[in-house]
């Protein structure tokens, strides 16, 4: 299996939802995208819920086609959050976006054409 996300999964999306894998990927990466940017501004805030909340939301597109390592990192930075650990979910952000430029590309990767 591949180590950023789950291809079978990109599939059966593809399948259930009757849509083209270049628009599923073109909407979880907006998700993704949207959600990491809410987490950017509720630290920026110091909203550790609000953190919290978009990470929550981040895991929910991720679970959809099991992106590790991305879902384990949302998984720390959600849980530091609501134990309101300031400092474990800014590391746990910063692991995020090291995390997410790799599952970014092999998106970009699966939904082109040949």
């Amino acid at each position: 299996m591949d180590t950023e996300l789950d291809l079978d999964r990109l599939a059966e999306l593809q399948g259930l939802l009757g849509t083209e894998l270049p628009e599923i990927v073109t909407t979880l990466m907006t998700e993704l995208g949207r959600a990491f940017a809410g987490i950017d501004a509720a630290l920026a805030d110091g909203d550790l819920a609000a953190a919290a909340l978009a990470a929550h939301a981040a895991r929910n597109s991720a679970l959809m086609i099991d992106a590790r390592p991305v879902l384990g990192r949302l998984g720390e930075l959600e849980a530091s959050a609501r134990r309101q650990d300031a400092t474990a979910t800014i590391a746990a952000n910063e692991h995020l976006h090291e995390a997410w430029p790799a599952l970014r590309r092999r998106l970009e990767r699966a939904a082109a054409p040949g």
